[in-house]
């Protein structure tokens, strides 16, 4: 992983901008920590660079480790945004405030945001 690809990994892990920024390339107070809720045999085939690969099923339990703060802002998709809104759903129930659907990966391909 080169650098600023890493930077941008922890920083999406971290909700920090580092001087990182958004995907229209303007900077940004923080990065969301962008979760990619599908399997993780469709996350080995492309996924959001900055992604992390929670499966929607398994968000519940793995969601503090990665956002202690209920009110980081949590970007969600999968393949066309069904399991997004289950997880968004479960985060809204846990007390997370910032949560976001963006629904699918092509959906997020047009956002800006690239793709590993």
């Amino acid at each position: 992983m080169n650098p600023l690809h890493a930077a941008g990994f922890l920083a999406a892990i971290l909700g920090c901008s580092a001087g990182l920024a958004e995907p229209g390339g303007s900077p940004v107070a923080a990065q969301p920590l962008v979760i990619d809720v599908r399997t993780a045999s469709e996350y080995q085939q492309a996924h959001i660079r900055q992604a992390v690969n929670v499966p929607f099923d398994q968000i519940a339990d793995r969601i503090a480790a990665l956002a202690p703060d209920r009110e980081a802002r949590i970007v969600l998709y999968c393949r066309s945004g069904r399991r997004s809104g289950i997880a968004e759903q479960t985060l809204r129930q846990l007390g997370y405030r910032q949560v976001e659907n963006h629904g699918g990966l092509d959906d997020m391909r047009r956002s800006g945001y690239q793709t590993d």
